[in-house]
C-alpha cells in the first residue's frame, strides 16, 4: 500500500509541474482525473487492509 501510495504522490508532483506549461494544459485534464481515480482507489484499499486487521 505504501509503494502506491509513494507513485501517487510522485505523480501528483510531475501533474503539478506540468500545469504550469500552456501547452500540457489539454492532455493534463484527463491524467487529472486519473489522478483523482488512483486517490480513490488507494483509499479504498487502506480502508479494506484496515477492516481485514481488524476483522
Amino acid at each position: 500500500m505504501e509503494e502506491l501510495n509513494k507513485i501517487t504522490d510522485q505523480l501528483k508532483g510531475e501533474v503539478a509541474k506540468a500545469n504550469s506549461n500552456p501547452f500540457a494544459s489539454k492532455i493534463m485534464a484527463p491524467i487529472r482525473l486519473v489522478l483523482v481515480w488512483m486517490e480513490g482507489v488507494n483509499n479504498k484499499l487502506m480502508e479494506l487492509e484496515q477492516r481485514g486487521k481488524h476483522g
